[in-house]
């Protein structure tokens, strides 16, 4: 074997390759230029689950003619993920520590060289990022009085969270749609005034997600509007 023969480059990354990794998990919408996660793939971790949909963006290039510039910075991940701000940033960090992926200008994006090493992770092994450091491992290991730390956190995501996550702001946002709320379009913050008007206190980034699902289920549609300058995402009774 030659030393050229181990130079990665991104036009080596085949069709093969990339369905092989997320044919299971994604399906593309040339329409609207979207890629969706199948049922399969919202079962996912965390880990493989950003990296499927980071796979399936250097995809594009077999499906369309013409590839488009995709916005995958964490506010753009986060609602293609459903996975809330607070879990997914830890993530992405620990992926780019263990050379997953890398930043671009326009947010994140796999590592050609270590695309086997993915495919492994999607199919279930454990990435392996830098070991934490002192202090890191003191708040693992807790300092409680019987010596005992939090259970351990799973794909970033702490476990009281993980209990306390979800349940009301799902049901307040299918109430908001069984009233009407969504008949026009509504953005996050709207949706944020409104849940504060009834004394449910809510952030965006703790709406993103249910909201993400609610998109795929059928419940609410969503498009671009211009807000203040800005593109963000409006979301309609479907």
């Amino acid at each position: 074997m030659a030393l050229k023969d181990l130079v990665a480059d991104r036009s080596k990354l085949t069709e093969a390759a990339i369905e092989g990794i997320i044919s299971e998990y994604v399906r593309y919408d040339p329409g609207t230029y979207d890629v969706v996660l199948t049922p399969a793939g919202l079962q996912l971790s965390n880990d493989a689950k950003i990296l499927v949909l980071l796979v399936a963006m250097a995809g594009w290039q077999y499906v369309v003619d013409e590839v488009q510039v995709v916005d995958t910075k964490p506010s753009a991940l986060e609602l293609m993920t459903g996975i809330p701000g607070g879990t997914l940033r830890p993530t992405l960090k620990k992926l780019k520590d263990a050379h997953l992926i890398v930043s671009t200008t326009d947010g994140y994006a796999v590592r050609v060289a270590n695309l086997d090493a993915i495919g492994r992770i999607v199919g279930g092994e454990k990435p392996v990022a830098r070991s934490p450091s002192r202090k890191s491992k003191r708040a693992i290991s807790g300092n409680g009085k019987n010596g005992e730390g939090d259970e351990a956190p799973v794909d970033g995501q702490p476990a009281k969270a993980r209990k306390k996550s979800g349940v009301p702001i799902r049901s307040s946002l299918d109430r908001l749609v069984e009233s009407g709320f969504f008949a026009t379009d509504r953005t996050l913050s709207d949706v944020v005034a409104r849940l504060h008007e009834m004394a449910i206190i809510a952030k965006t980034t703790s709406l993103s997600g249910p909201i993400a699902d609610m998109v795929r289920s059928g419940k609410l549609t969503r498009k671009k509007l211009s807000e203040g300058g800005k593109d963000v995402w409006s979301y309609r009774s479907a």
